[in-house]
């Protein structure tokens, strides 16, 4: 049975092959240094092992006093706090609005006081979020404001808002214009680039071994995610192993472990650093790849809840669904032949202290509800029409089932409460 995976590397095999044989090859004599200079010809560039490095560095470079607070917008990958706690600060969660994937300025205000350093908004799925009301907010109360842009890689040309205290871009595993690991940051204060500099310069660099492997590793795993032998693998490991969905998460993660920190406190390999000023000679062509093939998605989609599609500006990492029984939807795609799934590596911010604010029920009915299609631009226009038509009827019936909208029509943008729990 052909089965569509829902997301292979952003590599070619050209690409591919230059990455492995980097390892290879002698290091440059100012690598790092010039592939920041590339990245911001203004010098406000770092490069790191991996978005999680720069975060941490950037942390660190603060010197923050133990409890003092950041605020994170809700949804995230869960590793972003978790780095955050464990610099001994204490986090605030911003809920988002399910359906367009953005915070309220308002919400904002209310939840920063004097010990608010700083606030974290992740742009999701490859969507761009305003910043504007946001990034005011956050400086009026004299906190620092971060562009999480790590979903929203968009080519060289875009470094996050020039007023951004911080923009943090990743080229992780599955990442668009993936090098298998890697982050690039623009740093708008010169004394905090050179403390992370200084930090780095402190830690061990990343293993050439270890990148090699990453190589392999995922080149194999996109081997296997070819549709024909991707069906066989899953039928395998659904029958005699713990499920296909528990083995790819596991595999596909960027750093796993509980070691974090220490996993994540090192520099990029000299092929590493290579790898990545190739992928950014590509410009914005592993994004205008996608644009086309998921817009006709996104269009086709009918009456189906799209998060984030209103978004001006929208590079397509992943194209989710909101569907009242995500579970139902999930299985009648994979019948069809359509690896979806949910969750992946996102995870709710809740507050580390309840009285600090509202739960986050807008994130929390995203996470819940949200199911990720199996795009990939690579796909033919016909199964993309198909994969497309098939959420919008399962979209219809549900919302018929439940008391919303009849089938033949389209129901209204929800808000918090209007998606079943």
């Amino acid at each position: 049975m052909t089965v569509w995976a829902n997301k292979r590397l952003d590599m070619s095999m050209s690409a591919w092959l230059r990455a492995v044989l980097a390892c290879g090859r002698p290091a440059l004599t100012d690598g790092a240094a010039s592939l920041e200079r590339g990245w911001d010809p203004d010098g406000a560039g770092v490069v790191g092992l991996s978005v999680r490095s720069l975060f941490d560095l950037w942390i660190r470079a603060q010197r923050w006093r133990q409890g003092d607070r950041i605020v994170f917008s809700a949804l995230t990958v869960a590793d972003m706090p978790a780095i955050a706690r464990a610099n001994g600060l204490h986090v605030i969660s911003l809920d988002i609005d399910p359906v367009s994937g953005e915070p309220s300025a308002d919400a904002l205000e209310d939840l920063m006081d004097q010990r608010t350093r700083a606030v974290v908004l992740t742009h999701l799925f490859g969507a761009r979020a305003p910043t504007d009301a946001l990034r005011r907010a956050a400086h009026a109360n004299g906190s620092l404001f971060v562009e999480d842009c790590a979903e929203a890689y968009a080519g060289p040309q875009w470094r996050g808002h020039p007023d951004s205290d911080v923009a943090l871009f990743s080229f992780g595993p599955i990442k668009t214009a993936t090098a298998a690991a890697g982050g690039l940051a623009r740093v708008r204060d010169l004394e905090v680039r050179d403390e992370m500099r200084r930090l780095a310069a402190e830690m061990p660099v990343q293993r050439r071994p270890d990148q090699l492997r990453r190589l392999l590793k995922f080149g194999l795993l996109n081997s296997l995610a070819s549709p024909r032998v991707f069906g066989l693998i899953v039928r395998i490991l659904d029958t005699f192993g713990p499920g296909h969905d528990e083995v790819l998460q596991r595999l596909t993660r960027g750093f796993g472990g509980s070691d974090l920190l220490d996993r994540i406190r090192r520099r990029p390999s000299a092929p590493l650093v290579r790898t990545l000023g190739d992928r950014l000679d590509e410009g914005d062509e592993p994004v205008r790849r996608r644009i086309g093939p998921a817009s006709r998605v996104v269009h086709g989609l009918g009456g189906a809840l799209v998060p984030t599609s209103s978004a001006a500006e929208h590079a397509y990492w992943l194209i989710p669904v909101l569907a009242p029984d995500p579970q139902a939807l999930v299985n009648r795609l994979a019948e069809a032949g359509f690896h979806a799934t949910q969750g992946r590596a996102f995870a709710v911010v809740e507050h580390d202290d309840p009285s600090d604010g509202t739960p986050p029920l807008g994130a929390r009915r995203l996470f819940e509800h949200a199911v990720y299609l199996p795009f990939d631009p690579s796909m033919p226009d016909p199964v993309l029409d198909r994969l497309a038509a098939m959420v919008s009827e399962e979209a219809r019936l549900q919302g018929h089932q439940d008391g919303g909208s009849p089938p033949d029509a389209r129901p209204p943008p929800p808000g918090v409460d209007e998606l079943s729990a």
